[in-house]
């Protein structure tokens, strides 16, 4: 493309190109897109011109040239993309030293589409082999906690536990250990079966980690403290007992958690709670523990 322009824009995202290079901004920040051809890498630079290297990834160019036609571009995984596609990804890698188109597509859910014939029109996300079994690689467990959990058979929220990759914190830190949890939940590793999800949908907002353990009264519509106490079929939880899951889940206090509440429209999971009830997704980074706990929730009667 020789002109400066808008390809794509949605509020969170902006791509195009301007003083003759490709950009990507999200949010209030914006990232110069430029490649190796031969490889090809995708460089993606930051305004303080740290570098991240998508290895085996598109030429931007023939990307807002694809997209500026109304056209997709598909990766050497076989991936294919729409520019929002595109621009997840590309938030997902910016900010690691180097990493592989694989390993980042993994914030879209990795696509299949089953070959019974009867059934190929729907789209399933599923993980495949390998990125599940990196993924789950970062599950931990604590003994502790799951001793403490099991007393609670009647409780509606599913937790997991993953471990933190290099410390980091922040919005994309948050959407790896999602991902990484939602393989973990919504795998079936027996047949392959799954509820049906696709983490690159999800949106998150920072909230205060004090809002996460507040009253059902304080609140209007779904929280931890209600999914926990109140489900649908009532369990007859207390608050003592809501107090004592917290404590072995941090034990180390919560002054230092950091929290983001996610959306509920990108898995089959949340189905049943957005019936009536409601649903519920939270990942709280323990920056004691270096792990982060994912909270989900969804139920019906």
């Amino acid at each position: 493309m020789e002109k400066d322009c808008t390809v794509f824009s949605n509020g969170q995202y902006t791509l195009g190109q301007k003083n003759g290079l490709p950009f990507v901004r999200i949010g209030g920040r914006e990232y110069t897109l430029t490649c190796h051809p031969y490889e090809p890498c995708l460089y993606v630079a930051d305004e303080t011109a740290n570098v991240t290297a998508v290895h085996n990834s598109f030429d931007p160019s023939a990307v807002l040239e694809a997209f500026s036609e109304g056209g997709k571009v598909t990766s050497i995984t076989g991936r294919e993309y729409t520019a929002l596609d595109f621009c997840r990804m590309v938030e997902y890698a910016a900010g690691k030293l180097d990493i592989q188109i694989d390993e980042a597509e993994k914030c879209l859910g990795v696509f299949t589409k089953k070959k019974n014939p009867e059934t190929e029109k729907k789209a399933e996300f599923a993980p495949a082999e390998e990125a599940l079994s990196t993924e789950l690689g970062r599950i931990i467990g604590d003994g502790a906690f799951d001793d403490v959990i099991r007393q609670y058979p009647e409780s509606v929220v599913d937790f997991c536990l993953v471990k933190n990759m290099g410390c980091a914190t922040g919005y994309n830190a948050h959407r790896s250990a999602l991902i990484c949890a939602s393989m973990a939940l919504f795998t079936d590793a027996d047949d392959g079966e799954s509820w049906r999800f696709d983490p690159g949908k999800a949106t998150a907002k920072q909230i205060p980690a004090s809002d996460l353990f507040t009253h059902l009264g304080d609140t209007a519509g779904m929280n931890y403290r209600k999914a926990f106490l109140n489900p649908p079929i009532p369990n007859g939880y207390t608050d003592k007992d809501f107090a004592k899951v917290n404590a072995a889940l941090f034990p180390s206090g919560t002054d230092g958690l950091e929290v983001y509440e996610w959306s509920t429209d990108w898995s089959e999971y949340f189905d049943e709670g957005h019936e009536w009830w409601g649903a519920l997704c939270l990942t709280v980074y323990d920056r004691a523990l270096e792990r982060f706990a994912v909270i989900m929730a969804s139920a019906t009667d």
